[in-house]
């Protein structure tokens, strides 16, 4: 709480003395931009100048950092008060440090989804390995953002030399040299060879400050490289082989990333194998496809990890639309792309304050509109992926109705996409018939009863009797 006239500290609860780690002491009759805290001390200085004229201000990512040096992002809302006639302001601070990390996270693994669906492609078109290898490390660079990309092989002579097999990117040749043996000694203490000494993983966030690194550290640093990841995997031949990349932006390698790009590698190792044997193509393509649905899965997992009730609300939507569409006898190619698409058609989600998902109270008109605002989110977020079914296309229609009282683009009729209208009464069922922030559970009797009332209306009538029937004549039931 803050003196209106001077901007002095008053009082401050007991939150933000142990986020920040300054006594109640150290905090009183002090400006806010005094406080070692708040770094930004002319953003306060605004601040307290648009609080005496606007009674108001909102920052969504104010830097913060604690007496130990911990740094944090919080939203940080302020207003003007009267307390006994006289004006007091008041600041709530919210830390916002796991939802930043979850949406990094979510850029991330999307960063390594087009690398993947690019790659996908390179596997389909490819004729030789040599042609491959090199279109992986170039897609890194190019697609993924990297600054240079390498893939190298480990030998095992006497000196267990690595092979560059392909690279692209700037430096690279210059680099093998500093990466030119996975043997446990000083020259071998990197990331590229511990990854094919321990087969696992290795990364670095910061090259600068890495620990027990020499010769090859310094040249990254020279060159710009903040950032660095090695992914082993295994070639057909039995041989070892390690894709390395290094990037000039400063990253965090999320756990969805990493996977990701382990299961890039794999792809690599399952393309040269179909290269060498043109009679397992099937099995080729099956793999592929494999690679998307997992794709799928690790965007779901990621946010899931800032907002469990969506992911609990869309696995029981694409369960619910499974048996939907098998009941309308749909292909076994469409069901799979919808039960995909139903997995994550509230992705755009990750696009809206996380304190509107959660609130306890009906929304504002305000709050409402910024909710109808994620099936475009999602959509553009999906948008530029080839999948072989019209996923993004599935998320943006879920909200369309057939009356054209829906939303983003107030569609009807057969403007909307079946798998769309299909997701639409799936949704609307499962979210009645469970609990919401701002209200207790409808149950299924409930939602029965609307999506009938709905029918022909708003709702596809052959799509609701469908419904209908799975949960009367079947006896289908929700699980957790």
């Amino acid at each position: 709480m803050l003196n209106a006239a001077t901007g002095q500290i008053e009082d401050v609860n007991p939150f933000l003395i142990t986020m920040l780690g300054y006594s109640h002491e150290e905090f009183l009759g002090k400006k806010l931009w005094e406080i070692g805290a708040f770094k930004n001390t002319d953003l306060c200085k605004t601040a307290f100048v648009e609080l005496q004229s606007k009674r108001y201000v909102r920052y969504d990512n104010l830097p913060l950092v604690a007496k130990d040096g911990t740094h944090f992002s919080v939203e940080f809302v302020s207003n003007v008060y009267d307390c006994e006639g006289l004006p007091v302001i008041q600041c709530n601070i919210r830390d916002n440090t796991k939802r930043h990390l979850a949406e990094a996270a979510l850029k991330a693994t999307s960063r390594a989804l087009d690398i993947i669906n690019a790659s996908n492609i390179a596997l389909l078109q490819t004729k030789t390995e040599t042609f491959l290898l090199t279109e992986f490390c170039r897609i890194a660079v190019e697609t993924g953002g990297y600054g240079m990309a390498w893939i190298g092989v480990a030998e095992h002579d006497a000196d267990k030399k690595i092979t560059m097999l392909a690279h692209f990117g700037e430096q690279a040749q210059e680099f093998s040299l500093f990466n030119s043996t996975w043997a446990e000694t000083e020259q071998g203490d990197n990331p590229t060879g511990r990854a094919l000494r321990l087969q696992e993983i290795q990364f670095i966030n910061t090259i600068a400050t890495a620990s027990s690194m020499t010769r090859w550290n310094n040249l990254a640093v020279q060159l710009g490289y903040h950032t660095v990841i090695a992914v082993p995997f295994l070639l057909p031949i039995g041989k070892h082989a390690c894709l390395t990349l290094y990037s000039v932006k400063t990253e965090h390698w999320s756990s969805p990333e990493c996977k990701l790009l382990q299961d890039l590698a794999d792809d690599l190792a399952f393309g040269i194998t179909a290269l060498q044997a043109i009679e397992n193509n099937l099995q080729y393509q099956s793999n592929l496809r494999n690679s998307l649905e997992k794709t799928i899965q690790v965007i779901a997992a990621t946010g899931e990890e800032r907002d469990a009730y969506t992911a609990g609300h869309q696995r029981r939507v694409a369960t619910l639309c499974t048996k939907i569409a098998t009941e309308l006898q749909l292909s076994t190619e469409r069901i799979q792309g919808l039960h995909l698409a139903a997995s994550i058609h509230d992705l755009g989600k990750i696009g809206i304050p996380l304190e509107i998902l959660i609130k306890p109270r009906q929304l504002t008109d305000l709050e409402y509109l910024l909710i109808k605002e994620h099936p475009t989110i999602g959509f553009n977020i999906i948008k530029d992926v080839s999948f072989p079914w019209p996923i993004a296309d599935i998320i943006l229609q879920h909200h369309e109705r057939l009356d054209g009282s829906g939303y983003p683009k107030g569609l009807k009729g057969d403007e909307i996409l079946l798998e769309a209208k299909i997701l639409a009464v799936a949704d609307l069922v499962e979210a009645m018939a469970s609990h919401r922030p701002y209200r207790a559970a409808l149950g299924i009797k409930a939602a029965l009863t609307e999506i009938t009332a709905q029918r022909g209306i708003t709702l596809d009538a052959v799509i609701v009797d469908a419904c209908l029937r799975i949960f009367n004549e079947y006896g289908y039931q929700f699980e957790n």
